[in-house]
């Protein structure tokens, strides 16, 4: 009797968490990707993708006024980006930028923005030919400007054809996953570090932004897929750097140590080592402890490995799995796949759309 009422209760969770998403959307969905800038971009990128195995979204190359490429990191795109110099000074190297996935258009994006009296540049329309790759991407991007921090570029960025990206970003997630995480065991970005000088100010103006996306506490945001956003005080302004999730500690803190790439803050919180990587902080925490609340009616996510009798999967019946999935993409922007499971045609959404529960929907 436990177990049912456990189960009825967590259906209802969340269910009730994707019907509150659909009565009214925030103006970003998600962190669809964020980057670094330094000199040693190109190497940098070569670097992570061969040390680490992280997946190629889009290869390095020119893109006219600078050159990037991206690598997949789970559930957000890390691009690294590489800028012309100015003067004799060498760039450094820093995470510099978060791109959010608008819900609307990029036209509709800069009308939500004007009325909420949040500062912003003017719509630009960007297309850049994919080496290798019969490609064109598109993309139109809105800027904010006096936005904290002033030193980061925090940007929409509305690529035309959406379908086509999704099922890039979707498959070089997958590739991710196939490979374990590679040799740390990489699941997904967990937290993406902001600094900022005036945290009141700053949790202002993030909230005028960023309302109705729940928050954890007043300081972190999160979004129905992707990192969070954590904002800190800083004394220097910026991206401090993000944590990433991973399957085991011990296994990724084994990999490091072997490799002289280990390094540990004061509380013992493992890193890789900012030597290694040309300052960037990088962070790594288990999956059980990456998830926290993101709605407080429903606790805490739930991590990779569940030794405490806790719920990580339902299967629900529904009369009309077309409709229910159309209901479910209509409302998340998410894409899902049909395929034949044991109880019949299914549809899985992913824990990110539910915090931390696998949901089945299935038809007989």
């Amino acid at each position: 009797m436990r177990r049912v009422l456990l189960l009825d209760t967590a259906l209802s969770l969340c269910f009730f968490a994707l019907a509150s998403w659909a009565e009214e959307q925030p103006l970003a969905t998600r962190v669809e990707h964020f980057f670094l800038v330094s000199d040693q971009a190109q190497s940098l990128f070569t670097y992570f993708m061969g040390t680490f195995q992280l997946p190629e979204v889009w290869p390095f190359y020119q893109h006219g006024t600078f050159a990037s490429g991206g690598l997949s990191l789970g559930n957000a795109v890390l691009e690294f980006v590489s800028f012309p110099k100015e003067g004799h000074q060498p760039q450094k190297t820093e995470f510099r930028g978060i791109a959010f996935e608008p819900k609307a258009d990029a036209d509709a994006t800069a009308a939500e923005l004007a009325r909420r009296n949040i500062p912003h540049s003017d719509v630009r329309s960007y297309k850049s030919q994919i080496p290798g790759r019969q490609i064109l991407a598109e993309w139109s991007s809105v800027g904010l400007t006096d936005f904290p921090p002033t030193t980061a570029d925090v940007f929409f960025c509305d690529y035309q054809d959406r379908k086509s990206v999704a099922q890039g970003r979707r498959a070089a997630s997958r590739e991710l996953a196939m490979r374990t995480g590679g040799p740390l065991g990489i699941l997904a970005v967990a937290e993406i570090t902001v600094g900022v000088q005036d945290l009141d100010d700053a949790r202002r103006k993030w909230s005028a932004l960023l309302t109705p996306s729940p928050r954890i506490s007043d300081d972190a945001f999160v979004f129905y897929a992707g990192p969070r956003i954590r904002l800190v005080r800083a004394e220097s302004p910026g991206i401090q750097g993000i944590v990433l999730s991973v399957r085991s500690i011990g296994e990724a803190e084994k990999f490091l140590k072997e490799r002289w790439l280990l390094a540990k803050d004061d509380a013992s919180h493992i890193a890789i080592s900012p030597a290694a990587i040309d300052g960037l902080a990088i962070g790594l925490t288990a999956a059980t402890q990456a998830q926290e609340p993101a709605n407080p009616l429903l606790g805490h996510g739930l991590g990779v490995d569940h030794d405490d009798g806790s719920i990580i999967a339902v299967s629900i019946e529904v009369s009309d799995l077309n409709k229910a999935r159309s209901w479910v993409e209509g409302h998340s922007g998410h894409k899902l796949d049909q395929y034949k499971g044991f109880y019949g045609q299914s549809i899985i959404i992913p824990p990110d759309l539910t915090h931390g529960v696998w949901m089945e929907l299935f038809r007989r």
